[in-house]
């Protein structure tokens, strides 16, 4: 679960609400200008907009416009109990409506920097093998595919649990195990964040994204493919990554040809446990 380092909206951010598909997205924005460069952010599992909250106001004041949204279940977006509406295709739909929407609402010339953080890498491969128009690929701390089974951790118990378990107990358990790990935020609006951010999600997404996340077949050939066509990428990963081992997505990067990136002294959420060094090795200085 990422943890984002504070939880109060910074100046120049705003929260919207944009229609996809007949529901509505949870956005926060930076100020998008028609002709600037502008790069869409994918949050993970457990993850939400904010995960990203720290990144937006950094590539503001480097010119860069900046986009991110709870994915469909997430938090403040709309949600449904079917199962179906889940899958990793159905929710890269969602991101290239969400490109489109943003292209039209703004007059937007350019073609977004996509950027992929963990299961959101996966939604975001999948959009870009689908075609997604996009200016360059960055995959963050994310695999080809599926976790390994030694990776999956609680994964299945908590699969298992959702059809009959409260989100509430869920998190006593989740909050009693952060504590005798001695990973509790130490700010009291970032913990009131975790706990409303865990409650608000459809417990059938948190269900379908960690099945997913154990069982999501890798897109190498597709991908290899689409990046032949000369479309830019790299993949990035935390220098102490415990999600996708580094060793795995340092071959992903080998099998895409494209490079590989790792992040110093960071784990698996460089967004918000380092964003100035995320901004600076997403742009390039």
């Amino acid at each position: 679960m990422s943890t984002p380092p504070f939880v109060t909206l910074p100046e120049g951010v705003a929260v919207e609400r944009w229609p996809v598909s007949g529901t509505e997205r949870a956005v926060m924005r930076t100020e998008l200008a028609a002709d600037a460069a502008w790069m869409l952010l994918v949050p993970g599992f457990t993850g939400s907009k904010e995960d990203f909250i720290a990144v937006l106001p950094l590539l503001a004041d480097r010119g860069i416009g900046g986009v991110t949204y709870d994915q469909f279940g997430q938090f403040e977006s709309d949600g449904s109990a079917d199962p179906a509406d889940y899958t990793i295709e159905r929710l890269a739909v969602d991101l290239r409506v969400l490109v489109e929407v943003a292209r039209a609402r703004f007059a937007l010339t350019a073609a977004p920097i996509l950027v992929g953080h963990s299961f959101g890498g996966l939604v975001a491969q999948r959009a870009v093998v689908d075609g997604l128009d996009v200016a360059e690929f960055v995959a963050l701390c994310t695999g080809p595919g599926a976790l390994p089974p030694h990776r999956h951790g609680g994964l299945n118990d908590l699969v298992e649990a959702l059809p009959h378990t409260d989100l509430e107990v869920i998190w006593n358990i989740m909050q009693a195990q952060a504590e005798q790990a001695r990973q509790v935020p130490g700010d009291p609006q970032v913990r009131d964040f975790l706990r409303r951010r865990w409650l608000a999600n459809h417990p059938v997404q948190i269900r379908e994204f960690g099945h997913q996340l154990m069982t999501a077949p890798p897109v190498t050939g597709r991908m290899r493919a689409r990046l032949a066509d000369g479309l830019p990428a790299r993949v990035m990963w935390g220098e102490h990554d415990d999600a996708w081992p580094i060793d795995l997505q340092a071959q992903m990067a080998a099998d895409w040809g494209v490079p590989g990136i790792a992040l110093p002294d960071v784990g698996h959420s460089p967004n918000a446990e380092r964003p100035v060094e995320l901004v600076a090795a997403l742009l390039g200085r």
